[in-house]
């Protein structure tokens, strides 16, 4: 049984990969190292390492991994200086420069970036989506010796869920939509809430909303919109994996007007789950929803990339004033309030979406024994 070290922090959603049952693949990984949302602490640092004077100082992270019980490495967007070969699991492109948009061009960087990537230790670059994967080479001169593929999550099937389950819970006189963000505004909660105003005054009360969020992100105008309308609830974002099922599977419509987003989660667990979704066309979104085929996509005010996938540099280096200031997209209202209308009174075609999303993300390239069957073949490669 090959050991694979987990060497650095990890997101959540990847302890679907690591406690999965491998033939011949274990990882070993650290409890502690892994985080669903980042700390006050962890936000202030990430601020002064995207800062310009970091940007001057060529400043790129690589994480120390001495030898030990383990026979390779695996890394979450970062490089590392490993006695054993590694892997990087990467997000985007720009992970690896924290997220600069300017830090892969100053002469320091470039000399790093030189150096870590012409590491013989660095075995593999896996893409977590396409459009990492189409333009990494657009950010970095990667070495042949270094193999770049592509890789979708591991997200397991939800066993609650079965196409007959679908096709009973789309049909109810009362459906659910869901939405589930720990950053309730970047999310589009706002505009979310007003679409369900006009639910409301239109005296549409058979469609409910589940809110899932931190409750301390919450201000009190907010707070007093939920409690007026009675057919929105919120919880705190503290579910359990098998909590979160259950309310993936009761619920029928996921609503996710992302500001910014490299990749969705949230989107591709609820449709293992049956559900068609509403959403923004950022980045890896188009990649699990087909507009027209299980779900809607539309346009943000504001794109965080660009619809060659690169960053919208005007928006990327200016979120205060864009994505982060305090505003209400009311193309976004517009379009969830139009949808969930249609949707709602024609049930055959929400039927037909939410099991679109659960073939689509059951199967292909989203499968979980193909998913397996890949980090298997390449975890195995290195040394």
């Amino acid at each position: 049984m090959k050991k694979i070290y987990v060497a650095t922090k990890a997101r959540g959603f990847l302890l679907n990969l690591f406690n999965s049952e491998f033939d011949n693949i274990e990882f070993i990984n650290d409890p502690k190292k892994i985080y669903e949302t980042n700390s006050k602490r962890k936000i202030l640092i990430s601020k002064l390492v995207k800062s310009r004077i970091a940007d001057h100082l060529g400043l790129i992270q690589r994480i120390r991994v001495k030898k030990g019980f383990f026979e390779g490495a695996f890394s979450y967007n970062r490089f590392l200086k490993s006695e054993a070969e590694y892997v990087i699991y990467l997000e985007n492109p720009l992970a690896l420069v924290h997220y600069s948009t300017g830090r892969n061009k100053t002469l320091l960087s470039k000399g790093r970036l030189r150096k870590y990537l012409s590491d013989p230790k660095l075995k593999s670059i896996i893409c977590l989506s396409k459009a990492c994967y189409e333009t990494v080479n657009q950010f970095y001169s990667i070495p042949n010796s270094v193999k770049i593929s592509q890789l979708y999550p591991l997200v397991k099937a939800n066993d609650l869920t079965s196409q007959e389950s679908i096709r009973v819970k789309c049909r109810k006189e009362v459906i659910t939509c869901l939405f589930i963000s720990s950053n309730f505004k970047l999310k589009g909660g706002r505009d979310i809430l007003l679409a369900f105003k006009k639910l409301k005054d239109l005296g549409v009360n058979n469609v409910k909303l589940k809110i899932i969020t931190q409750l301390d992100s919450i201000d009190m105008s907010v707070q007093k919109e939920i409690e007026e309308n009675e057919n929105v609830s919120i919880s705190d974002f503290k579910f359990s994996k098998e909590d979160l099922n259950l309310v993936y599977n009761d619920s029928c419509i996921l609503l996710n007007p992302t500001r910014q987003d490299s990749f969705s989660l949230v989107v591709l667990e609820a449709m293992k789950s049956g559900n068609a979704v509403l959403t923004t066309d950022l980045y890896a979104i188009p990649e699990m929803v087909k507009n027209g085929y299980n779900g809607y996509l539309t346009k943000p005010k504001f794109r965080f990339f660009n619809y060659d996938n690169l960053p919208n540099e005007n928006v990327w280096n200016n979120r205060e004033g864009t994505i982060y200031s305090d505003y209400i997209d009311y193309n976004i209202v517009d379009f969830l309030f139009n949808k969930i209308m249609f949707l709602n009174t024609n049930r055959d075609e929400l039927v037909r979406m939410a099991l679109n999303s659960f073939k689509i993300s059951n199967s292909g390239d989203f499968n979980e024994n193909f998913i397996k069957d890949k980090w298997n073949k390449i975890l195995l490669d290195i040394k």
